[in-house]
C-alpha cells in the first residue's frame, strides 16, 4: 500500500467518519480494491450506484488519486464491432488467436457481445495484455480509417482505465 493511501486510511478517513457521525451522516468508502481482473472500475461504479439508490441524504463522490494508468482492454465488445475488428487485424493469424483466446461470446447478452475473460496472475498476464491492447488498437485504427467504426468506438481502445470514463454524475 502506498504512503498516500495509508495516510488517507489511517488519518483522513477516521476524521471524516467522526465529522459525519457528529452531523448524523454515514461515511462509507470503497477501500483497498486491488484486483488482478478487469472489474475494479465496474465494482466501484456498482457501489456508487448502490449508494445513490439507498441514500436518503446528500451524496458526494470523490475519486482520489493521481494514477492515470495504462490503456486497458475493453471489458466487452459488441458483436458487430467485434466482427469489424477481427476483419481488420493486420498483423497476422497469431493476433486472431490471441484475441479469440481472451474474449468469449456471451450468447445471453442482447445483442450478443464478446466478453474479456479474467486473466491469470498479474505478473503472468501483463506482457500478453500489452500485446492484446496493441492488437486491438491496430484493428480499431484500420477500422476507423475505413469509416467502419465511430470515433467513440475507436477511443475505447486508446483510453487509460481511469480516463475511459463512465460518467459519475447524476441529475436528481
Amino acid at each position: 500500500m502506498d504512503a498516500e493511501r495509508e495516510a488517507l486510511q489511517s488519518t483522513a478517513y477516521p476524521q471524516v467518519q467522526t465529522f459525519c457521525q457528529k452531523h448524523g451522516l454515514i461515511f462509507e468508502g470503497i477501500r483497498n480494491i486491488e484486483t488482478t481482473d478487469h472489474l475494479t472500475t465496474e465494482l466501484c461504479l456498482e457501489e456508487v450506484d448502490r449508494c445513490w439508490k439507498t441514500s436518503i441524504g446528500p451524496a458526494f463522490v470523490a475519486l482520489i488519486g493521481d494514477q492515470y494508468g495504462p490503456c486497458v482492454v475493453p471489458l466487452w465488445i459488441d458483436e458487430k464491432e467485434w466482427e469489424v475488428l477481427r476483419a481488420h487485424l493486420t498483423a497476422g493469424p497469431s493476433d486472431l488467436e490471441l484475441v479469440a483466446r481472451h474474449f468469449r461470446r456471451d450468447e445471453n447478452a442482447v445483442p450478443p457481445t464478446y466478453v474479456l475473460q479474467a486473466p491469470g496472475t498479474r505478473e503472468a498476464c501483463e506482457p500478453e495484455e500489452a500485446i492484446l491492447t496493441s492488437v486491438l488498437r491496430s484493428g480499431a485504427q484500420e477500422a476507423r480509417r475505413l469509416g467502419l467504426i465511430t470515433q467513440e468506438q475507436w477511443q475505447r481502445y486508446h483510453w487509460s482505465g481511469e480516463a475511459a470514463g463512465t460518467p459519475l454524475w447524476r441529475s436528481t
